[in-house]
C-alpha cells in the first residue's frame, strides 16, 4: 500500500530535473525548449550510436541545439539550448530525473522501461507519448510492483505534442507547432491529477487528467481516423489492381472514408459508455466524438 509520505509527496518546484529519452525529432525540440525555460535537462539515448552522435554535435556547437521556431508565422524566432548530460548508459542520468519524457514509437516502450527500471528514483513520473499503443499494459508488466508501492507514476498523453523535423542532427531543428491542450491518464489512476499538473507546468499548456487509461485508448485521434481512411481508400482492392495516382491521405479525404470514420467513432463512444456504466469509473464526456 502507498504510505502517507508517498501520498503527500510533492515534486520539486519550480524546476524538476527532466530526462528526455531518445534523440528523435521530438527530443530535438524538447531538449532546447526545456533548457531555455530553466530546466536541468539530461538525455538518455540508448539506441545505436545516438548518444555518441548527439554528444559530438553539441560539443561542436556550444549553444546546443538551434531551434527554428515558426509556430507563429508572422513572428518567427530562434532559440537554442543544450542538455547537462547525454549518455547511452541509463545509470548516468535516470537516477537524477524527477520526470522522464519519452516521445517514442510504442514498440520501443518495453525495451526502454526494462533498461531504466533498475535506476529509477522514488516518485519519478514517466510521461509516454503517445499514450496509446499499450503504454499502460507494458508499464504494468515491467513496473507493476514499483507502481503498487506508490513509488512510480506512468502517464500517457494525447495528442502527440509536437510537429517538428530535424534539419541537422544534434544541431538544428524546425519547430512548426506545439499543441494547445492535452489529456492525460496515469497508473495509478489517482496520480493523474498531480502528473497532469506537473506536465502542464513543463509544457506551459493545459493538461486535463482522465479517470482511466481506457479513455486514452478510446480517444478520438489517429486510431479512429487512420483505419477508416485506409479502408475507404483500399477496401475494393484486388490483386493486380493499379491505381491512377498515389492518393493523398487528408487532402482527398472522401465521403466513404468519412462514413467509416464516423462508424468507428460511434462504436468507440458505445464501448466507453458501457465501461463507465459497468465499471463505475469516469464520465461519459471524457471520450470525445
Amino acid at each position: 500500500d502507498m504510505s502517507e509520505e508517498d501520498k503527500s509527496y510533492s515534486y520539486p518546484t519550480p524546476f524538476p530535473v527532466l530526462c528526455v529519452v531518445g534523440a528523435g525529432n521530438a527530443s530535438h525540440v524538447f531538449i532546447p525548449l526545456f533548457a531555455s525555460q530553466g530546466y536541468t535537462v539530461d538525455v538518455y539515448a540508448g539506441y545505436g550510436d545516438e548518444a555518441e552522435r548527439l554528444l559530438k554535435a553539441t560539443e561542436t556547437q556550444p549553444t546546443g541545439i538551434h531551434v527554428c521556431d515558426r509556430r507563429n508565422p508572422g513572428k518567427k524566432r530562434e532559440f537554442s539550448g543544450k542538455p547537462r548530460m547525454i549518455s547511452k548508459n541509463p545509470q548516468d542520468v535516470i537516477p537524477k530525473a524527477d520526470a522522464i519524457i519519452m516521445a517514442l514509437p510504442s514498440f520501443a516502450f518495453r525495451s526502454v522501461f526494462e533498461e531504466i527500471k533498475p535506476h529509477l528514483k522514488p516518485h519519478t513520473i514517466i510521461y509516454g507519448m503517445p499514450g496509446q499503443g499499450g503504454l499502460d499494459l507494458v508499464a504494468r508488466e515491467v513496473f507493476g510492483k514499483i507502481i503498487a508501492r506508490g513509488k512510480l507514476t506512468v502517464a500517457g498523453i494525447i495528442p502527440m505534442p509536437l510537429n517538428c523535423r530535424i534539419l541537422e542532427f544534434g544541431k538544428k531543428v524546425d519547430f512548426a507547432s506545439l499543441k494547445d491542450s492535452y489529456e492525460l491518464a496515469a497508473i495509478p489512476s489517482d496520480q493523474a491529477a498531480p502528473a497532469a499538473k506537473l506536465l502542464s507546468r513543463i509544457l506551459r499548456r493545459n493538461v486535463q487528467p482522465l479517470s482511466h487509461f481506457a479513455a486514452i485508448a478510446l480517444h478520438a485521434s489517429n486510431p479512429n481516423i487512420h483505419p477508416a481512411r485506409l479502408y475507404g481508400l483500399f477496401s475494393d482492392h484486388r490483386e493486380g489492381k493499379v491505381y491512377k495516382e498515389n492518393p493523398l491521405f487528408y487532402e482527398t479525404f472522401d465521403e466513404k472514408s468519412a462514413e467509416w470514420a464516423q462508424k468507428v467513432s460511434d462504436e468507440r463512444i458505445k464501448v466507453w459508455r458501457e465501461i463507465v456504466r459497468k465499471m463505475k469509473i469516469g464520465e461519459v464526456n471524457e471520450v470525445p466524438q
